[in-house]
């Protein structure tokens, strides 16, 4: 009992904290590095199994997942630069870089790390599949495994698209770093278009034993409100897709009914989540701001007045 409790939360623990640690790793080591970054959280998960089964739970298990995945960084640092420089110059610098990433993991600034892990995985030169993967992988904490799952596709695939992707951004050298200004509303754009296809695949699957992924539409509003969110891009259309994210979202309970069939007017509407209707409409309001009307926009009015009709009948 006490080791599938700790199974548990050492995977609700790495889902949540994967994407952050892959991040600050990836500010560190660079985007070129990314495969580094994965290795090493890869291996906290794998020491947090075997301590946390045999000995004990921490009790901060998010400070010892950082500091487990920053040691194993370091000592792959070390044998690099011993086989290939001998220089340990490098490992100070590197290991100060990684003390400053520490900083900014507990102090709430990784959220600026998860917005250039998104641009960089959304890069408009990435192919637009491998960018979904990328962005789950990365951001997301997803495994190649599961991957394939939402997208019914074999892993070996997801793993080429993968290889492909990382490959792009070091033959381009893509910089860890959300766009400027004059390159902004073009890798917004793919960013925002990523996290709505990942959003859909969860929401409107019309394969597979699951016809309703909810943890791909909630791993997918969770990654847009970071982006609408921030002072850079949180712009009318990032609050606009998070609003038809929270508005569709919110009814996910009841599309499905005991025979796995899906429902529309059927539906029972007192299992529709209310905050997440109330979160909704707040961001539909933000996204009124300027004069640039979006799909998003339109969509996310739909799903308003299906969102809070009183009954089918009476919906707009």
């Amino acid at each position: 009992m006490r080791d599938r409790l700790i199974s548990e939360l050492v995977d609700h623990l790495f889902r949540h904290q994967a994407g952050r640690l892959t991040s600050a790793l990836t500010r560190v080591f660079g985007a070129e590095n990314l495969d580094l970054a994965e290795d090493v959280t890869q291996e906290a998960l794998i020491k947090t199994l075997r301590n946390w089964t045999i000995r004990w739970v921490p009790d901060d298990p998010a400070a010892w997942l950082y500091r487990v995945a920053r040691n194993a960084a370091l000592d792959a640092l070390r044998r690099r630069t011993t086989v290939r420089t001998h220089e340990p110059e490098i490992v100070d610098l590197f290991e100060a870089r990684l003390d400053d990433a520490c900083e900014h993991y507990f102090s709430g600034e990784i959220v600026d790390d998860q917005l250039r892990m998104m641009f960089t995985s959304c890069h408009t030169s990435i192919l637009p599949d491998a960018r979904i993967a990328l962005t789950l992988k990365t951001v997301g904490g997803f495994s190649v495994e599961e991957i394939a799952g939402a997208f019914l596709a074999r892993p070996t695939t997801i793993a080429q698209r993968l290889v492909r992707a990382k490959s792009t951004i070091r033959k381009l050298e893509i910089p860890f770093a959300a766009p400027g200004p004059n390159e902004l509303t073009e890798r917004l754009g793919s960013v925002l278009g990523v996290l709505h296809l990942m959003f859909n695949e969860g929401y409107h699957a019309q394969r597979g034993e699951n016809l309703v992924r909810e943890d791909l539409c909630i791993e997918a509003t969770r990654l847009a409100e970071l982006v609408a969110d921030h002072a850079v891009t949180g712009v009318p259309q990032s609050h606009a897709l998070v609003a038809l994210m929270r508005l569709q979202g919110s009814r996910l309970a009841s599309r499905i009914d005991g025979n796995g069939d899906l429902l529309l007017a059927d539906q029972d509407r007192t299992t529709w989540n209310v905050e997440w209707i109330e979160r909704g409409l707040r961001y539909l309001e933000a996204a009124a701001d300027g004069d640039h009307l979006t799909s998003y926009h339109l969509e996310a009015g739909i799903a308003a007045c299906h969102a809070t009709a009183t009954s089918f009948d009476e919906t707009n």
